[in-house]
């Protein structure tokens, strides 16, 4: 399926918008250069998560749970590696997809539960919160809401606006480039 709008041609960039580019060379980052101003703003934000309060192995559980909810291929091929990494093997990746609570350890079903409400009905209730909350501190969940909200607020934008697959899988490896920047204006 082509997109319903024209990516941003790499070659066709300002020297800012291919600055931002550069620190994560993706179709998403294409698709945000569409925007004025929030391309470096929105990757800056995903870089905040990789040095925040949750571990690699948390962080990727939360965000292959909400692709696995929005039905957002491109974070699940961009997230699959580093659950991957992160320590995660296909059943678990699995489970925490498909949202088998009972086959996983209660502070993981706990955060599942907890990214599942958010995301299916747009507020985690009072049993999901105080769950999580025997395992993760208010910040922490704080940070796991925002994560959450950030990983379907990408998906929502790639997939109303039918962004295509990236042919390889870009980097994280400078986004904290793009939030050290934003920062600094």
């Amino acid at each position: 399926m082509a997109p319903r709008v024209t990516l941003t041609e790499v070659a066709d960039m300002t020297p800012d918008q291919r600055a931002v580019y550069e620190k994560f060379e993706s179709n998403l980052t294409r698709a945000l250069l569409l925007t004025k101003n929030s391309a470096a703003a929105h990757l800056a934000l995903g870089g905040t998560f990789t040095v925040g309060l949750l571990s690699l192995l948390d962080r990727e559980v939360v965000v292959l749970r909400v692709a696995k909810l929005r039905d957002s291929e491109f974070e699940r091929l961009l997230h699959y590696p580093l659950a991957r990494k992160a320590g995660l093997d296909d059943i678990e990746i699995k489970a925490i997809e498909d949202g088998l609570l009972d086959e996983m350890e209660p502070s993981r079903a706990a955060l599942v539960r907890y990214v599942t409400e958010c995301m299916q009905d747009h507020k985690a209730s009072e049993q999901a919160f105080w769950a999580l909350h025997e395992h993760y501190s208010q910040n922490e969940i704080a940070e796991v809401t925002h994560l959450a909200g950030h990983s379907a607020m990408t998906a929502m934008y790639l997939a109303s606006l039918d962004i295509p697959l990236d042919e390889g899988i870009a980097s994280w490896g400078r986004l904290t480039e793009v939030q050290d920047e934003v920062k600094g204006s």
